[in-house]
């Protein structure tokens, strides 16, 4: 048997979805479908769409352009289904979306009253049993009294079964009132049995398994009893297929995307160069991961072993893609390293080079005296600072003047040192002359440099130079 499912499809905005594949997947075997069969619908120009779907459970799947299919839910078509939207389907609610120990509760409440019937009719029974039995022990007294005006001579006897009579009335009375309290307990038992059984199905289904009345109620009643299940619109994802997993629309697990997540050694990824850890970058998406690689990475022999976080910098293309997208990296390594590099979209995609974010005083101390890592040339590395004599912008320049904060070329810096005489040891003493010696102004120094000193308040002529602390910038 088959229910027609009809309707428009339209996105978030109202837009039909024209030319979009609807796909149903069999989850599992009934009389009309096989299992993981798959079946095809595909929108008009307005998103319209009509099939007959047949009994069973699907997967359904949509699927746009060149777009990859993704997953939008589950839907149950049953033999009394009543025709609808795929939207109606959708959010329908199946047998799995109530908690198990509401259900439980339910059976157990339902067996309760079942039982507190029983032994209400049980006593019942029992409390006529016992006043047929007073009843004839009545009509014996009766005959007995009978007998006595007929026998004198039976009075005695008769008086005596009397009494015993009258005592075994009293005994089977007595009975009678215990089994009428015991009847009466018991269906006060049954009444609030009934009622626990009422107040439980207000707050869940009116019916017992009659799901069908909160589908026909509307959305609305069916996002009332999620939350009273304590499911709201979990209950209607799909969770992740594993932590990487984008899908829009699934529910996230532990340790989505890497955050948070504890690795085990086989999800780690390998690097053996840089070339392999920018060829994985231009495809990388947002998360964390576990990697390990050799010092080849990072240069000054900073062992590449720990976690990697990505961070997606921009949004400009709509469907993203990670190979022309920029993106922000840094490195947490196990030996206490932290590390900031970049992703580079021009030409086929660059890393702009790690810089040490974990600054220590040592590492100040190397940066300005000249010996930091990275230093290719006899001179100063970037960053270190220099006393230098300024020869002008060229050898002709008769107004050479240094102002701080102005960029110098280091080929038109020379390097300089003070000296005065003097002696050492006890008796220091020192005169007043002091001479400068200045390297030729024909080598100059490597670089580019900006002046820490200077006002520009003096000017030297084309025969002089201007002393000054300049630190390289490039």
């Amino acid at each position: 048997m088959s229910v027609v499912i009809s309707g428009a499809l339209i996105d978030g905005a109202g837009i039909p979805m024209s030319g979009c594949h609807i796909i149903l997947k069999s989850r599992v075997n009934t009389s009309e479908v096989v299992m993981r069969t798959v079946a095809d619908v595909v929108t008009g120009n307005c998103g319209e769409y009509s099939f007959k779907a047949q009994t069973g459970k699907y997967c359904v799947y949509l699927k746009q352009d060149w777009r990859d299919e993704y997953c939008v839910g589950d839907i149950a078509v049953y033999d009394d289904s009543k025709p609808g939207t795929l939207n109606d389907f959708l959010t329908a609610i199946d047998e799995g979306d109530l908690k198990p120990d509401v259900v439980k509760r339910f059976e157990e409440m339902v067996a309760q009253a079942q039982q507190s019937a029983e032994t209400a009719t049980e006593s019942e029974r029992q409390a006529g049993q016992h006043a047929d039995a007073a009843a004839r022990a009545k009509e014996e007294v009766k005959k007995l009294a009978e007998g006595v005006q007929q026998n004198a001579d039976a009075v005695a006897e008769g008086k005596q079964q009397a009494e015993n009579l009258a005592s075994r009335v009293e005994d089977t009375a007595a009975e009678v009132r215990q089994d009428a309290e015991a009847a009466k307990k018991a269906a006060s038992g049954a009444e609030q049995a009934r009622a626990d059984i009422d107040t439980a199905l207000s707050a869940t289904l009116k019916t017992a398994n009659r799901l069908s009345e909160l589908a026909d109620e509307g959305e609305e009643a069916q996002q009332e009893s999620r939350a009273n299940l304590g499911l709201k619109s979990a209950a209607t994802m799909t969770p992740q297929s594993d932590i990487r997993d984008r899908t829009e629309g699934r529910l996230a697990t532990p340790g989505a995307f890497g955050f948070g997540h504890i690795f085990l050694p086989a999800e780690r990824i390998r690097f053996n160069t840089e070339d392999d850890f920018l060829s994985w970058v231009r495809n990388a998406t947002p998360g964390e991961y576990f990697v390990e690689g050799d010092s080849k990475i990072i240069s000054g022999g900073v062992l590449f072993n720990g976690m990697v976080r990505i961070r997606w910098v921009e949004a400009r293309n709509n469907p993203p893609e990670p190979r022309y997208t920029a993106k922000a990296i840094i490195f947490y390594g196990i030996n206490g390293d932290v590390y900031y590099n970049r992703y580079w979209t021009t030409g086929n995609g660059y890393l702009t080079g790690w810089e040490n974010l974990k600054i220590t005083s040592q590492d100040i101390i190397s940066l300005l005296s000249g010996i930091a890592p990275g230093t290719t040339d006899g001179w100063y590395g970037a960053g270190s600072l220099v006393l230098a004599a300024y020869n002008g912008k060229g050898d002709a320049d008769t107004d050479r003047r240094i102002k701080r904060g102005y960029s110098y070329p280091g080929s038109r810096l020379s390097a300089v040192e003070f000296m005065c005489h003097g002696t050492t040891g006890s008796g220091v003493g020192y005169n007043g002359s002091v001479s400068v010696y200045v390297r030729g102004s024909g080598g100059g120094m490597p670089g580019s440099y900006r002046a820490l000193s200077g006002d520009g308040l003096g000017s030297a002529g084309s025969a002089s130079v201007m002393i000054g602390l300049f630190i390289r910038i490039a």
